[in-house]
């Protein structure tokens, strides 16, 4: 019977007969009797030993180092043997497999499970077949057990962490700095300070919902909130296309944060005698949110851009403040009224340096002081009212944007001084008065008379 044997690395049975076999090493050829060596050809004698287990089986051999020892004994190198499919699928051959030394914990119990292994695998039909095939299926199972780990680390990431090292990087290079500018600004005032330290993987409904809710309480417009969830929806799904976390996050429609056209335009403005009432509320109640408030009603500034205002961008000589990373990602400077110097340099002699302002607590307002709801609330200036015509804290910039409309100042100061990019926002902002509707109509009427003061008669009959 003529067969080919291989011993990876140093034996190859190049003829096999009933009782014995050629077998050809690296420097010299072997004749083996049944299962030993019997006589050698060459240079180097490798005696290969078969053992059988308790039950009779065999199919396990080994051969002894030529000096090195394994305790008192030489040290003893393993290998399997058996019948299976040649690599090219087409018939059977014999297959001999190292398995390793006795010196690398290596024992005949484990060479004949392996084989034990092996074998059942051929005869069902699943698994690896071959030592081969064993040890690069373990393999595989191992790198796919480091990457799992890898990814388990990755994922005990912060969402603060993975939105400033993995997703803002990647908006840079794909995004216009406005659009990524304004993510920042987002991120940074909302929902940095709610979730930023949670686990990436953990930001689920829960969270979402909290976050909305904070952004209600803290009378930020429905446009906005919209906007702040859209970011982290973004940054979510950036994580969830690598893998990060193992969810989509939910839609905006989910956790009502969707808008119908032209539904987050506010209707009502703050007049003279309702602004007056809640600054003169405030003053006793928080002289921090009086500040605040009394600030963001005469600069028309947004709340974030009040409450991250430094006193290093803040000129009293000069009388200007400078709004660093607004909303549309850029910054920019505006004349301070003298009534709103004499506020910051009395605020000045207590602290000159870092945010100017601050809570009562000593710390800077992260969404706009709950003080200010609760004082329109007991004054009643909300009672009757629609949902888009009750005064909050942002009403103080709507309403400043519209004197600023009705002052008929140039609409380029008006964009410069409200910080917008495009006329159309500042446009949506001139709301005329009744005097002012008043006058057009005077002006539509002045049409009815010619140069010479001609009348037409709207009374004409036939």
């Amino acid at each position: 019977m003529l067969a080919s044997l291989v011993i990876p690395g140093y034996l190859t049975v190049t003829q096999c007969h009933s009782k014995w076999c050629s077998v050809t090493t690296n420097s010299c050829t072997i004749l083996v009797l049944g299962l030993g060596v019997v006589s050698t050809m060459g240079q180097k004698k490798r005696v290969w030993t078969a053992i059988t287990n308790a039950d009779g089986h065999g199919g396990v051999r080994y051969r002894e180092h030529e000096t090195r020892k394994h305790g008192a004994v030489p040290d003893r190198y393993y290998a399997i043997s058996y019948w299976w499919k040649k690599e090219d699928g087409e018939g059977k051959r014999a297959w001999l497999e190292g398995v390793g030394w006795a010196s690398e914990d290596v024992k005949p119990s484990d060479c004949f499970a392996l084989l034990e292994t092996l074998k059942r695998n051929q005869k069902l039909g699943k698994g690896p077949c071959t030592l081969k095939g064993l040890r690069e299926h373990e393999q595989q199972m191992k790198e796919a057990a480091e990457r799992d780990a890898r990814q388990r680390e990755e994922r005990a990431v912060t969402l603060r962490d993975y939105f400033l090292q993995s997703y803002l990087p990647t908006a840079q290079k794909k995004k216009k700095p406005e659009s990524w500018g304004r993510e920042v600004s987002l991120f940074n005032n909302w929902i940095d300070p709610l979730l930023g330290h949670l686990k990436i993987q953990e930001v689920g409904i829960a969270q979402w919902d909290f976050l909305l809710s904070a952004m209600v309480d803290g009378d930020l417009s429905p446009r906005t909130r919209q906007y702040a969830c859209l970011t982290l929806r973004l940054v979510l799904e950036h994580a969830f296309a690598r893998r990060m976390v193992t969810e989509m996050p939910p839609r905006a429609k989910l956790i009502g944060a969707t808008l119908k056209p032209n539904s987050n335009r506010r209707t009502r403005t703050i007049n003279n005698q309702e602004l007056q009432a809640i600054l003169e509320a405030l003053a006793v109640r928080d002289q921090h949110a009086y500040r605040l408030t009394l600030f963001c009603a005469l600069s028309c500034c947004r709340f974030s851009e009040a409450a991250n205002l430094e006193w290093a961008d803040v000129d009293l000589g000069a009388g200007r403040a400078l709004f660093r990373n607004t909303k549309n990602g850029t910054s920019r400077e505006i004349p301070l009224s003298d009534t709103l110097v004499d506020l910051l340099v009395v605020m000045s002699k207590d602290r000159g340096k870092g945010r100017v302002f601050l809570s009562a607590q000593g710390k800077g307002y992260r969404q706009a002081p709950s003080v200010f709801r609760h004082v329109v609330e007991e004054l009643g200036l909300n009672e009757g009212r629609g949902k888009l015509d009750r005064l909050v804290f942002h009403s103080l910039r709507h309403s400043g944007a519209t004197r600023l409309g009705q002052s008929g100042i140039p609409l380029r100061d008006m964009m410069d001084l409200a910080g917008w990019k495009t006329p159309s926002m500042a446009l949506r902002y001139q709301h005329s008065g009744d005097a002012g509707r008043r006058r057009a109509m005077r002006a539509l009427e002045g049409m009815m008379h010619s140069d010479d003061a001609k009348v037409v008669d709207l009374n004409f009959r036939k």
